[in-house]
């Protein structure tokens, strides 16, 4: 058992800035909040490691395969739209992977995550020329690190048939897993989805098998849709559907469904996605980078939540520039609404891991925790919480990271031994740049 003393408990949203306290954990949960509990639990571990607690942060939609593509020196084709973005750059990318670059990826993912207090993060994969065991291999980071995760392998059907199969053969394999891994008394710290592409690159025929995988494991549908205007011209030139509507002819929409992106999809296909209780992932810094466009119906989503798509793990960056990006969009919401779509991650953590409760400091809810060294200028309330984070507050504040009951960062520092995991990934990282050129 531990006893983490005299912190003050912070909730992002709905917003409440607690007086000082202390938290008593056991085993990956929390059984107590209150003060003195050092006296209650006399042979508990002690420790006092911030002056603010929060819930831990969700990433929730990443792709830990562009860990090492930061700084890139490859000639890349210059293009004239996203799809060619895609072609030139991104396709190449992961047709480059092995399964040693995508382990090293998803150490340097997971280590800049937890580094940022980010807990949980729902990652969406692809590695075309190394498909089976790939998940395995991406899980490898997560497990090393200590942080939570929801994995997924990205089917299409742009390698051919026997490509797509492959795909949905990784993502059932790596759920089955996990299940025998429950059922043999394991708490496994991470999941799996049923991912996807997006709609332009699936079939009907991979479209019917991705339904039938959800189905017999028990997971959503993690997919891109409308991350460009094109998706959604397509979907209704080559079959008459808008493609979230597509995606329910094929039973793909559901309480466990994610939907990143979204930017050009109808007012029809809102309804519907918060019909189903799907959730819709806004990726604002991703969206800019790649020019294109703006999601203007984000207010109206029941489940948004917000990812990064691969622009590494700094959620605190991220709902800022959410929140920015919509003001100068000319949108009517204030911080606290994309602060709720940050909190919203933690919903979507619970449909996956079952009996698991996340994003309060409550008894009863997983020790996932983030500490903050903040220490402002002006009064931190509940009532002006939002405003300390969009003018103020940010992750180089964060001290330290707890998953699961247990410190991943301590005072700055990774538990698990940073220095080998950065310096395999620069060797790593070499070895794909090299592989890049050759494509």
């Amino acid at each position: 058992m531990m006893v983490i003393e005299k912190v003050r408990l912070l909730h992002f949203s709905p917003p409440s800035v607690g007086e000082t306290t202390d938290i008593a954990v056991e085993g990956d949960r929390i059984v107590e909040v209150g003060p003195s509990l050092a006296q209650r639990y006399p042979g508990a571990e002690r420790c006092s490691p911030g002056l603010y607690v929060s819930p831990g942060l969700v990433c929730s939609h990443n792709h830990f395969y562009s860990a090492l593509s930061r700084g890139l020196m490859v000639d890349i084709q210059p293009s004239k739209d996203f799809t060619q973005q895609l072609q030139h750059l991104w396709w190449r990318l992961d047709r480059a992977l092995d399964g040693d670059l995508v382990a090293a990826s998803g150490m340097a993912g997971a280590m800049d995550a937890a580094l940022l207090g980010v807990t949980a993060v729902v990652d969406h994969h692809a590695s075309p020329a190394s498909v089976d065991g790939s998940l395995d291999r991406l899980r490898e980071g997560f497990e090393t690190v200590g942080i939570r995760g929801i994995l997924c392998y990205e089917t299409t059907d742009r390698n051919g048939p026997e490509g797509a199969k492959a795909g949905i053969r990784e993502n059932e394999r790596f759920a089955k897993k996990v299940d025998q891994e429950r059922k043999a008394g394991a708490d496994p710290l991470v999941e799996g989805a049923m991912g996807a592409h997006a709609p332009f690159t699936l079939g009907d025929d991979t479209l019917t098998a991705l339904a039938s995988a959800c189905s017999s494991t028990g997971r959503g549908l993690h997919v891109h849709v409308a991350e460009d205007r094109f998706d959604a011209v397509d979907s209704r030139y080559r079959f008459g559907l808008d493609p979230v509507v597509r995606l329910d002819r094929f039973g793909l929409l559901g309480p466990k469904t994610i939907i990143a992106h979204g930017l050009y999809l109808s007012d029809e296909e809102v309804e519907l996605i918060n019909r189903k209780d799907a959730f819709l992932a806004h990726n604002s810094r991703s969206n800019m980078n790649n020019q294109v466009g703006y999601n203007q119906r984000i207010g109206g989503y029941r489940n948004a939540v917000l990812g990064t798509d691969g622009i590494g793990s700094d959620m605190m960056e991220e709902v800022n520039f959410a929140f920015f990006k919509h003001r100068d969009a000319g949108g009517a919401l204030w911080m606290d609404a994309f602060l709720g779509m940050l909190q919203k991650g933690n919903l979507l953590l619970e449909r996956y891991f079952p009996g698991k409760k996340f994003g309060r400091v409550a008894p009863g809810y997983q020790a996932d925790l983030t500490f903050w060294d903040y220490d402002p200028p002006t009064p931190l309330r509940s009532e002006n919480v939002a405003g300390h984070v969009a003018f103020g507050m940010g992750s180089r504040m964060v001290r330290s990271t707890m998953v699961a009951g247990r410190f991943v960062v301590r005072d700055r520092t990774l538990i698990a031994d940073g220095e080998t995991i950065t310096e395999r990934a620069r060797t790593q990282t070499q070895r794909l740049w090299e592989r890049m050129k050759e494509l």
